[in-house]
């Protein structure tokens, strides 16, 4: 259900998932590496197949056409031309449907960089986590025994099966009327703020990367700690009254903000069954108060966070898409995913800005060998104008921001002052 309607917005988005590693000189092996890439295809299925839409159904279909130079690349660029051709990378263009659902990159210049591409059709931001760390661990086990072979992950779940048969029937019936709630937040109140960026080429595509230093991240923790929020508590109420400082909204117009939720939470291991999409949306719903001191700002989010954790965070949209699915050829749903993406990318349509904490990335399994790796970050897809996501992950002490944009002629701008305001409000507000 959710690789279908991630396969929906590719109308608004180009639904692509990166994570980029930084390596503290030039140690990977790009034999070895090539190597790797193709047999985590092995291991993983369903990143060795293409998205097949018939009439009535879509479906995953297995391939073995890839050529190694599709799936694996090496770059030699000058150290000052590594970010420009990183960035061309992560803007360009897939199609799920015939491209590979993976490719990597690796920028050689004075270091060594990974950029890992991954169809969110198939893995969303903690799958992709996974499958770096899959790509560790067989580039690792190949430097053992060149003959290694994963063995292929068959039997693992990839739906919300896996979500569902966590809860009782009475349960169940709580997510239903959380679905209830989450309608009437996505349709009340009618008015609300919003940062629109211009609309234009969507084939004009940029990113705007912002790293959060470790002495501002520790701040930001201890910040959140003196008040018993979370270092998300802290990131959204930064990003709210920048919002509210940029676009200065009448007092009785909120800001309205989709985030998402990782799925994981309510299984007992924390972990999917392989390599898929198990993320949920929900909405966020804020009024501007002029006097209001950051710490306000951060308890009443908190307090909303803490709310929306204990009923049922994230599983609220998934019950409107599962009837359409069951019902109605899959043709169909894409004519109307089609109607809705246009609708939604209209701008007198006003839709809300999007956040996404993708979480931290584990050093402690993102290991390759002898190469040391120094920092690493992941960037959620470019939405096409007028929409707008900031995506936020961790590494070690450090967190980075992105924002994947189209129009960038002319967004690129707006977005760099979006990330600016961010900044300075936890700059100037963490103590």
């Amino acid at each position: 259900m959710n690789d279908q309607g991630l396969f929906g917005g590719g109308m608004v988005g180009d639904m692509q998932i990166h994570c980029v590693i930084s390596f503290a000189s030039h140690q990977i092996d790009k034999q070895r590496m090539a190597k790797a890439v193709g047999l985590t295809l092995a291991a993983e299925p369903v990143l060795g197949c293409r998205f097949a839409v018939s009439r009535w159904r879509m479906l995953w279909e297995s391939r073995t056409d890839w050529h190694d130079a599709e799936l694996f690349r090496c770059m030699l660029t000058p150290s000052e031309n590594t970010e420009a051709e990183m960035l061309r990378f992560l803007s360009e263009p897939s199609d799920p449907c015939k491209d590979p659902l993976v490719r990597v990159l690796l920028l050689r210049s004075d270091t060594d960089s990974l950029c890992i591409k991954l169809s969110h059709v198939a893995a969303d931001a903690a799958g992709v986590k996974d499958y770096a760390y899959l790509l560790a661990s067989v580039y690792r086990k190949l430097a053992d025994n060149p003959e290694y072979r994963p063995i292929p992950h068959l039997n693992g779940s990839r739906s919300m099966r896996q979500i569902s048969r966590q809860f009782g029937f009475l349960k169940k019936l709580a997510i239903l009327r959380r679905t209830f709630t989450e309608l009437k937040q996505s349709v009340f109140p009618r008015k609300y703020c919003n940062f629109p960026l211009i609309k234009g080429d969507p084939a004009d595509r940029s990113f705007v990367i912002r790293r959060i230093s470790p002495p501002l991240f520790r701040k930001i923790k201890m910040s959140g700690s003196r008040h018993g929020a979370t270092v998300n508590d802290v990131l959204l109420t930064a990003l709210c009254r920048s919002f509210f400082d940029l676009i200065q909204p009448a007092p009785d117009v909120p800001l309205r903000l989709i985030t998402t939720a990782d799925l994981r939470r309510y299984l007992p291991s924390g972990k999917a069954e392989a390599v898929c999409n198990l993320s949920g949306v929900f909405h966020l719903t804020i009024k501007q108060k002029p006097e209001a001191a950051f710490k306000d700002t951060l308890l009443e989010i908190h307090e909303q966070m803490r709310f929306i954790k204990n009923d049922f965070i994230g599983l609220g949209n998934h019950p409107i898409f599962v009837l359409p699915s069951l019902v109605f050829p899959a043709s169909l749903n894409l004519r109307i995913g089609k109607w809705m993406a246009e609708k939604v990318s209209d701008t007198r349509n006003h839709t809300p800005p999007g956040f996404t904490n993708m979480g931290a990335i584990n050093a402690k399994q993102l290991v390759f060998g002898d190469a040391e790796v120094t920092d690493a970050f992941l960037t959620a897809p470019v939405m096409f104008s007028p929409l707008l996501l900031i995506g936020l992950s961790g590494f070690g002490e450090s967190l980075t921001m992105s924002v994947g944009f189209s129009n960038a002629a002319v967004n690129k701008s707006l977005v760099e002052r979006i990330l600016n305001r961010i900044e300075n409000e936890l700059q100037q507000q963490v103590r």
